[in-house]
């Protein structure tokens, strides 16, 4: 019998081909919007859009770009320009209306690719819509004490959590099923210059869109990090685990937010931060989660090889 496909939302915050504050920016949310897109077994019933790593309106653009090279109809729907604010009730954007507008029809699994702004609000809005989602699966979070580094460089930051940490923790308190999909799990698993040449390779318009944008990134990522093979599919973590979590171990967690001073090392791109707050894990704290703490035997080559083939 062949399996229904799970319908979920992606929020998002993607920056293929956008060069801003001087360098090309992140391309992990393209790829792992395409491989939801062309997943047999994911309907994806809309995309959400926020700020992150592009500015909120260069952000949209790449969505409708990718949507319509890959030639779907999905509704795309701007949200978050910035953190919600420290208090009070942010505006209700277009993003938390798309959102509301579907959990009302069904329940639904999201997909949190970026800064969780769009979901703070979402709750924040229609607080009742908590019980209609299934779960989020965020790409963030962190082992109680551990600090990240990639080879010799780092701390390196937990960037969509950082963003908006009140987001965060409203998500957290909501009583909605989280899943953490973060550094830890994808920080060893590398999309190479091979990796890219097979994605070419499908000889599709989005394949060759994905591939020509994400070069200059990969050429910036191997000179910030020159011990690493290839820049990392942190946001495919995310859809992997919507759609074959039997690659991917995981654990019950508590969870708590706290800041902590990082002392940088290695030529930190990340240096200026300082005094930053971490979203921690562990079995001993109160409150819950689901934490991805790495791949199956055989999981880490099984995921890639699924972002390849469906990245087309």
């Amino acid at each position: 019998m062949t399996r229904a496909a799970t319908p979920i939302v992606i929020d998002t915050d993607p920056a293929l081909g956008v060069i801003h504050e001087g360098r090309p920016r992140d391309v992990d949310d393209a790829f792992a919007i395409a491989e939801a897109l062309n997943a047999p077994d994911l309907d994806v019933l809309g995309i959400t859009v926020t700020f992150g790593n592009a500015p909120l309106a260069a952000a949209v653009d790449v969505t409708h770009e990718l949507i319509a090279i890959a030639g779907v109809d999905v509704p795309v729907a701007a949200g978050a320009a910035h953190a919600i604010p420290a208090s009070g009730l942010p505006p209700a954007t277009p993003a938390v209306s798309l959102l509301h507008e579907l959990l009302s029809r069904q329940r639904l699994r999201i997909a949190a690719l970026g800064p969780l702004g769009n979901l703070g609000a979402l709750l924040l809005h229609y607080p009742e819509d908590a019980e209609r989602i299934d779960e989020v699966v965020i790409v963030g979070g962190r082992t109680s004490g551990r600090a990240f580094y990639l080879g010799d460089v780092g701390p390196v930051r937990d960037f969509n959590f950082e963003n908006d940490v009140r987001a965060a923790r409203i998500l957290l308190e909501s009583g909605v099923p989280v899943v953490c999909a973060g550094f830890e799990l994808s920080s060893p698993i590398s999309m190479t210059a091979a990796h890219l040449e097979t994605i070419a390779a499908h000889g599709t318009p989005l394949a060759r869109h994905l591939t020509d944008g994400a070069q200059p990134w990969l050429e910036h990522w191997l000179r910030s990090f020159p011990d690493d093979a290839g820049f990392h599919p942190w946001d495919s973590a995310a859809i992997a685990w919507l759609r074959t979590p039997d690659l991917i171990e995981s654990e019950v967690r508590g969870w708590r937010i706290r800041d902590v001073e990082q002392a940088p090392r290695g030529g930190n791109p990340d240096a200026g931060a300082g005094r930053v707050p971490w979203l921690e894990t562990d079995p001993s704290m109160p409150g819950q989660l689901r934490f991805l703490t790495g791949f199956a035997p055989n999981g880490a080559d099984r995921f890639l090889a699924n972002v390849v083939a469906n990245c087309r």
